[in-house]
Protein backbone atom coordinates (compact mmCIF):
# COMPACT_ATOMS: atom_id res chain seq x y z
CA UNK A 1 0.00 0.00 0.00
CA UNK A 2 2.61 2.54 0.97
CA UNK A 3 5.78 3.12 -0.95
CA UNK A 4 8.49 0.58 -0.24
CA UNK A 5 12.28 0.67 -0.53
CA UNK A 6 14.91 3.35 -0.23
CA UNK A 7 13.62 6.89 0.25
CA UNK A 8 15.23 9.51 -1.98
CA UNK A 9 16.44 12.76 -0.39
CA UNK A 10 13.60 15.19 0.38
CA UNK A 11 12.67 17.91 -2.09
CA UNK A 12 14.06 21.40 -1.65
CA UNK A 13 10.50 22.76 -1.77
CA UNK A 14 9.54 24.31 1.58
CA UNK A 15 7.16 22.18 3.65
CA UNK A 16 3.43 22.69 3.55
CA UNK A 17 2.29 24.05 6.90
CA UNK A 18 0.88 21.09 8.82
CA UNK A 19 -2.54 21.34 10.40
CA UNK A 20 -2.55 22.38 14.04
CA UNK A 21 -3.83 20.08 16.78
CA UNK A 22 -7.33 21.60 16.77
CA UNK A 23 -7.68 21.22 13.01
CA UNK A 24 -6.34 17.66 13.10
CA UNK A 25 -8.89 16.82 15.80
CA UNK A 26 -11.65 18.22 13.57
CA UNK A 27 -10.46 16.18 10.58
CA UNK A 28 -10.32 13.07 12.78
CA UNK A 29 -13.90 13.62 13.92
CA UNK A 30 -15.12 14.49 10.42
CA UNK A 31 -13.84 11.24 8.94
CA UNK A 32 -14.10 8.85 11.90
CA UNK A 33 -17.72 9.82 12.63
CA UNK A 34 -18.71 9.01 9.05
CA UNK A 35 -20.08 12.55 8.64
CA UNK A 36 -18.02 13.28 5.53
CA UNK A 37 -19.10 10.07 3.79
CA UNK A 38 -22.70 10.70 4.84
CA UNK A 39 -22.68 14.18 3.31
CA UNK A 40 -20.67 13.28 0.20
CA UNK A 41 -21.04 9.56 -0.55
CA UNK A 42 -20.06 9.70 -4.22
CA UNK A 43 -18.32 11.93 -6.78
CA UNK A 44 -19.90 14.93 -8.43
CA UNK A 45 -21.01 13.46 -11.76
CA UNK A 46 -19.96 16.41 -13.89
CA UNK A 47 -16.53 16.50 -12.27
CA UNK A 48 -16.15 12.77 -12.75
CA UNK A 49 -16.94 13.16 -16.46
CA UNK A 50 -14.21 15.80 -16.67
CA UNK A 51 -11.77 13.47 -14.92
CA UNK A 52 -12.63 10.59 -17.25
CA UNK A 53 -11.38 12.59 -20.24
CA UNK A 54 -7.85 12.21 -18.86
CA UNK A 55 -7.98 8.57 -17.78
CA UNK A 56 -6.37 5.82 -19.82
CA UNK A 57 -4.71 2.50 -19.10
CA UNK A 58 -1.23 4.00 -18.90
CA UNK A 59 -2.10 7.09 -16.86
CA UNK A 60 -0.62 8.04 -13.50
CA UNK A 61 -2.81 10.09 -11.13
CA UNK A 62 -2.25 11.88 -7.82
CA UNK A 63 -5.27 12.80 -5.69
CA UNK A 64 -4.05 15.66 -3.49
CA UNK A 65 -6.30 15.81 -0.42
CA UNK A 66 -7.90 12.45 -1.16
CA UNK A 67 -9.84 12.32 2.11
CA UNK A 68 -11.63 9.01 2.51
CA UNK A 69 -11.40 8.25 -1.20
CA UNK A 70 -14.46 9.83 -2.76
CA UNK A 71 -12.67 10.24 -6.11
CA UNK A 72 -9.54 8.17 -5.53
CA UNK A 73 -11.28 4.81 -5.10
CA UNK A 74 -13.05 5.29 -8.45
CA UNK A 75 -9.66 5.10 -10.18
CA UNK A 76 -9.12 1.41 -9.40
CA UNK A 77 -8.62 -0.52 -12.62
CA UNK A 78 -8.78 2.67 -14.71
CA UNK A 79 -5.13 3.81 -14.55
CA UNK A 80 -1.63 2.35 -14.39
CA UNK A 81 -0.70 4.10 -11.14
CA UNK A 82 -2.69 5.99 -8.54
CA UNK A 83 -1.58 7.78 -5.39
CA UNK A 84 -3.60 9.55 -2.74
CA UNK A 85 -2.18 12.16 -0.37
CA UNK A 86 -3.79 13.62 2.74
CA UNK A 87 -2.66 15.32 5.95
CA UNK A 88 -5.26 13.46 8.03
CA UNK A 89 -4.03 10.13 9.47
CA UNK A 90 -7.66 9.13 9.99
CA UNK A 91 -8.47 9.64 6.31
CA UNK A 92 -5.36 7.71 5.29
CA UNK A 93 -6.29 4.78 7.50
CA UNK A 94 -9.76 4.75 5.93
CA UNK A 95 -8.18 4.67 2.47
CA UNK A 96 -5.92 1.77 3.44
CA UNK A 97 -8.88 -0.20 4.79
CA UNK A 98 -10.98 0.42 1.69
CA UNK A 99 -8.14 -0.44 -0.66
CA UNK A 100 -7.52 -3.67 1.24
CA UNK A 101 -11.20 -4.63 1.05
CA UNK A 102 -11.24 -4.01 -2.68
CA UNK A 103 -7.87 -5.80 -3.14
CA UNK A 104 -6.22 -2.70 -4.57
CA UNK A 105 -2.75 -3.69 -3.45
CA UNK A 106 -0.71 -1.27 -5.57
CA UNK A 107 -2.46 1.93 -4.49
CA UNK A 108 0.10 4.38 -3.09
CA UNK A 109 -1.11 6.02 0.13
CA UNK A 110 0.96 9.13 0.90
CA UNK A 111 1.03 11.38 3.96
CA UNK A 112 0.56 12.92 6.37
CA UNK A 113 4.15 14.06 5.69
CA UNK A 114 4.08 16.18 2.53
CA UNK A 115 7.62 15.03 1.66
CA UNK A 116 6.00 11.72 0.65
CA UNK A 117 4.82 13.41 -2.57
CA UNK A 118 8.32 14.39 -3.66
CA UNK A 119 9.67 10.98 -2.65
CA UNK A 120 6.96 9.26 -4.66
CA UNK A 121 7.68 11.42 -7.70
CA UNK A 122 11.41 10.66 -7.55
CA UNK A 123 10.78 6.95 -7.21
CA UNK A 124 8.00 6.54 -9.80
CA UNK A 125 8.02 9.63 -12.01
CA UNK A 126 5.65 12.51 -12.57
CA UNK A 127 1.94 12.01 -13.06
CA UNK A 128 -0.41 12.76 -15.92
CA UNK A 129 -3.17 14.12 -13.72
CA UNK A 130 -3.39 15.81 -10.32
CA UNK A 131 -6.76 16.13 -8.62
CA UNK A 132 -7.38 18.73 -5.91
CA UNK A 133 -11.15 18.81 -5.65
CA UNK A 134 -14.11 20.10 -3.69
CA UNK A 135 -12.44 22.70 -1.55
CA UNK A 136 -9.25 20.87 -0.54
CA UNK A 137 -7.22 23.97 -1.39
CA UNK A 138 -9.68 26.09 0.59
CA UNK A 139 -8.94 24.14 3.76
CA UNK A 140 -5.31 25.30 3.52
CA UNK A 141 -6.07 28.72 4.93
CA UNK A 142 -2.52 30.05 5.19
CA UNK A 143 -1.59 31.78 1.93
CA UNK A 144 2.05 30.69 2.03
CA UNK A 145 1.06 27.10 2.74
CA UNK A 146 -1.39 27.14 -0.17
CA UNK A 147 1.35 28.38 -2.48
CA UNK A 148 3.60 25.56 -1.27
CA UNK A 149 0.83 23.01 -1.83
CA UNK A 150 0.33 24.21 -5.40
CA UNK A 151 4.08 24.03 -5.96
CA UNK A 152 4.07 20.42 -4.72
CA UNK A 153 1.35 19.62 -7.24
CA UNK A 154 3.24 21.33 -10.07
CA UNK A 155 6.44 19.42 -9.26
CA UNK A 156 4.51 16.14 -9.34
CA UNK A 157 2.90 16.90 -12.72
CA UNK A 158 4.34 16.13 -16.15
CA UNK A 159 5.17 19.39 -17.96
CA UNK A 160 3.03 20.34 -20.97
CA UNK A 161 0.96 17.16 -21.23
CA UNK A 162 0.00 16.89 -17.55
CA UNK A 163 -3.13 18.47 -16.13
CA UNK A 164 -4.30 19.58 -12.71
CA UNK A 165 -8.04 19.66 -12.06
CA UNK A 166 -8.85 21.86 -9.10
CA UNK A 167 -12.03 23.19 -7.53
CA UNK A 168 -12.57 25.73 -4.77
CA UNK A 169 -15.56 27.22 -2.89
CA UNK A 170 -17.05 30.35 -4.44
CA UNK A 171 -17.17 33.25 -1.96
CA UNK A 172 -20.12 34.78 -3.83
CA UNK A 173 -22.22 31.68 -3.08
CA UNK A 174 -20.82 30.03 0.03
CA UNK A 175 -21.06 30.96 3.72
CA UNK A 176 -22.54 34.41 3.11
CA UNK A 177 -23.80 34.72 6.69
CA UNK A 178 -20.42 33.77 8.12
CA UNK A 179 -18.68 36.29 5.90
CA UNK A 180 -21.05 39.05 6.99
CA UNK A 181 -20.71 38.10 10.65
CA UNK A 182 -16.93 38.03 10.48
CA UNK A 183 -16.74 41.30 8.53
CA UNK A 184 -13.74 39.75 6.86
CA UNK A 185 -13.11 40.86 3.28
CA UNK A 186 -10.49 38.15 2.68
CA UNK A 187 -13.03 35.33 2.33
CA UNK A 188 -11.69 33.40 5.33
CA UNK A 189 -14.47 31.81 7.40
CA UNK A 190 -14.93 29.28 10.17
CA UNK A 191 -17.89 26.92 10.03
CA UNK A 192 -19.19 23.86 11.83
CA UNK A 193 -21.06 20.66 11.04
CA UNK A 194 -22.78 18.45 13.60
CA UNK A 195 -22.26 14.69 13.75
CA UNK A 196 -25.12 12.30 14.39
CA UNK A 197 -24.16 12.05 18.07
CA UNK A 198 -24.18 15.84 18.47
CA UNK A 199 -20.48 16.66 18.27
CA UNK A 200 -19.36 19.76 16.38
CA UNK A 201 -16.80 19.54 13.58
CA UNK A 202 -15.24 23.01 13.30
CA UNK A 203 -13.20 23.84 10.20
CA UNK A 204 -11.64 26.91 8.64
CA UNK A 205 -12.21 27.66 4.96
CA UNK A 206 -10.67 30.07 2.47
CA UNK A 207 -13.27 31.13 -0.08
CA UNK A 208 -12.31 32.19 -3.61
CA UNK A 209 -13.49 34.22 -6.54
CA UNK A 210 -12.36 33.32 -10.07
CA UNK A 211 -9.69 36.03 -10.07
CA UNK A 212 -8.11 34.77 -6.85
CA UNK A 213 -7.94 31.18 -8.13
CA UNK A 214 -6.39 32.27 -11.43
CA UNK A 215 -3.87 34.45 -9.60
CA UNK A 216 -2.76 31.70 -7.22
CA UNK A 217 -2.42 29.16 -10.04
CA UNK A 218 -0.33 31.59 -12.09
CA UNK A 219 1.90 32.42 -9.11
CA UNK A 220 2.62 28.69 -8.73
CA UNK A 221 3.69 28.42 -12.37
CA UNK A 222 0.51 26.90 -13.84
CA UNK A 223 -0.98 27.80 -17.22
CA UNK A 224 -4.76 28.10 -17.10
CA UNK A 225 -6.51 25.95 -19.71
CA UNK A 226 -10.12 26.54 -18.73
CA UNK A 227 -12.22 27.77 -15.84
CA UNK A 228 -15.89 27.27 -15.07
CA UNK A 229 -18.42 26.07 -12.53
CA UNK A 230 -17.82 22.91 -10.56
CA UNK A 231 -21.58 22.90 -10.10
CA UNK A 232 -24.28 25.56 -9.89
CA UNK A 233 -26.51 23.84 -7.34
CA UNK A 234 -25.19 22.84 -3.89
CA UNK A 235 -23.10 19.68 -3.94
CA UNK A 236 -25.17 17.90 -1.28
CA UNK A 237 -28.34 18.38 -3.37
CA UNK A 238 -26.75 16.74 -6.40
CA UNK A 239 -25.85 13.58 -4.51
CA UNK A 240 -29.39 13.00 -3.26
CA UNK A 241 -31.78 14.36 -5.87
CA UNK A 242 -32.00 13.16 -9.45
CA UNK A 243 -33.95 16.22 -10.60
CA UNK A 244 -31.28 18.52 -9.13
CA UNK A 245 -28.58 16.55 -10.98
CA UNK A 246 -30.39 16.86 -14.30
CA UNK A 247 -30.98 20.59 -13.82
CA UNK A 248 -27.37 21.15 -12.77
CA UNK A 249 -26.12 19.25 -15.82
CA UNK A 250 -27.94 21.83 -17.97
CA UNK A 251 -26.87 24.89 -15.97
CA UNK A 252 -23.22 24.17 -15.21
CA UNK A 253 -21.84 24.32 -18.79
CA UNK A 254 -23.73 27.57 -19.46
CA UNK A 255 -23.01 29.64 -16.35
CA UNK A 256 -19.91 31.80 -15.77
CA UNK A 257 -17.55 30.74 -12.97
CA UNK A 258 -18.72 33.42 -10.56
CA UNK A 259 -22.20 31.85 -10.53
CA UNK A 260 -20.92 28.45 -9.48
CA UNK A 261 -21.37 26.83 -6.10
CA UNK A 262 -17.75 25.85 -6.65
CA UNK A 263 -15.23 27.15 -9.17
CA UNK A 264 -13.39 24.62 -11.34
CA UNK A 265 -10.12 25.09 -13.22
CA UNK A 266 -7.97 22.96 -15.50
CA UNK A 267 -4.30 23.93 -15.77
CA UNK A 268 -0.96 22.65 -17.04
CA UNK A 269 2.65 23.54 -16.36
Amino acid sequence: MTMQGHKPPPSATPPITTADATTQASYHLYFSSGLYDLRYPSPNRIMWQRIEQFLHAGAAVLDFGCGSGRYLMRLQGRVARAAGFDVSPTALETIRERAARSEWHDLHVLGPDEADIADHTKAYGQVDLVLCLFGVLGHITDETARAQALLRMREALKPDSGRVLISVPNRARRFRAEQARNRDTSGLVRYSRRTEDGQNVVLNYQLFDPEKLVQELAAAGFNLRRIGCESVLPESWLLRNGLARRLDALLTPLCPPRWGYGIYAEASC
